[in-house]
């Protein structure tokens, strides 16, 4: 399973959260010196803006984004040209971690061109998020989804600005974990016990749980679980398995224990959930 994968597998726990949303205009010879303590995201509406970030200057033209990670101090400015700005400043969390994209390489400016369809999306729904249209903020905050899951899969798409953003000691490191996801997905059918998966991560099992959930936001346990519902479910949609054999199949002692499991997780039992 690659890193990526958590979040299809983990998609109920996944919220993005839209701190504040504003438009504004700069005039020309215009800069500032800024550091935000939560996700940064750009769109220029017009003109063009100088990002200054690791000592090297980026370019944003009109119809681009910039995405800015937490705690990173950039210089921005106009040269002889006015632009129009709109500032997105959110959450993007799995869990209790607020900061999961920190594990990707993903600050940088991303290219209008690139995702010509997202942008229509995200500007329809900014617009109606300004006007207070019924259900505008959910629609936008669909919209601002859609451009950072577009971005997400085309990682390499990016002009970055902070290659060494892992340096800081910030970053959860999802990829020390990726034997784990393996063997979780691999393994979802058996009873899969924390030890077996400290000793895949080389990691104390006490270090292992507070890492886990350093990085993800859940503990451990709750991952198996959360893939073995995600399997559940599935296998319920099929119709083809009684109780009983569910719990077989997901490695479960017995079906009531199974069945208190899937219960915990739906809030109903699984002959409810039928």
């Amino acid at each position: 399973m690659q890193t990526l994968d958590i979040f299809n597998e983990l998609s109920e726990h996944i919220f993005l959260k839209i701190n504040s949303c504003q438009s504004c205009s700069h005039e020309s010879f215009w800069g500032e010196t800024r550091v935000h303590k939560d996700y940064d995201l750009w769109y220029v509406e017009s003109g063009t803006v100088c990002i200054d970030a690791n000592n090297t200057v980026h370019t944003a033209e009109e119809g681009d984004f910039a995405l800015f990670y937490p705690d990173t101090p950039y210089y921005t400015y106009t040269e002889n040209t006015e632009c129009k700005l709109i500032y997105i400043h959110f959450d993007f969390a799995i869990g209790n971690n607020l900061r999961i994209l920190d594990d990707f390489n993903l600050s940088g400016i991303i290219r209008g061109n690139k995702f010509a369809e997202e942008k229509i999306l995200f500007l329809r729904g900014y617009n109606e998020y300004e006007n207070k249209s019924p259900m505008s903020a959910f629609f936008f905050k669909g919209s601002l989804i859609s451009v950072l899951s577009s971005y997400i899969r085309d990682i390499n798409s990016s002009e970055t600005f902070f290659v060494d953003y892992n340096k800081k000691g910030k970053s959860a490191h999802l990829s020390l974990l990726q034997p784990v996801f393996e063997y979780v997905s691999a393994n979802v059918d058996k009873k899969i016990t924390i030890a077996e998966l400290s000793d895949l991560a080389n990691f104390s099992e006490k270090y292992f749980i507070r890492f886990f959930k350093n990085a993800l936001g859940i503990s451990p346990i709750q991952y198996v679980s959360q893939l073995k519902m995600n399997q559940a479910r599935k296998y319920i949609y099929q119709g083809n398995y009684t109780v009983k054999q569910l719990a077989d199949i997901l490695g479960y002692s017995d079906s009531y224990s199974f069945s208190k499991a899937f219960k915990k997780h739906f809030k109903v039992s699984p002959t409810q959930f039928k």
